[in-house]
């Protein structure tokens, strides 16, 4: 049973580092949204905050509600676009559940545990 619980503690840390990789991959995610034919461009955040709008030649042919408009349009598809790729991240460390431990396991590794610390 110890190199079951040996083996078990380094899968935990394994994944732990896994986990800690995809955090940071997921903090560092940006994206762009383009409207009114490339005239506004929004850049989010992995929290989905505007970082940088630009506005485009022709801008000016817009009304102050088409730019406010195309402003929200780009934002909501950098949002989209950012989520889609952290989901993307985050994807390959994702709990199968055929994989989870059942509570019986779960009580064996608790014992084991108990054992190892004694």
């Amino acid at each position: 049973m110890d190199d079951e619980f040996a083996s078990a503690v380094t899968e935990f840390q394994a994944k732990m580092a896994q986990v800690t990789q995809v955090q940071e991959e997921c903090a560092q995610l940006v994206a762009t949204g383009w409207a009114q034919r490339r005239r506004v461009r929004v850049t989010v955040n992995a929290d989905g905050i505007a970082i940088d709008i630009k506005f485009g030649a022709g801008v000016k042919d817009l009304t102050y509600d088409e730019i406010a408009a195309a402003v929200t349009e780009a934002s909501q598809d950098a949002v989209r676009e950012v989520a889609q790729r952290a989901t993307e991240v985050v994807a390959p460390i994702s709990i199968d559940q055929g994989e989870a431990p059942n509570l019986a396991g779960m009580l064996d590794a608790i014992a084991s545990l108990r054992e190892h610390l004694r």
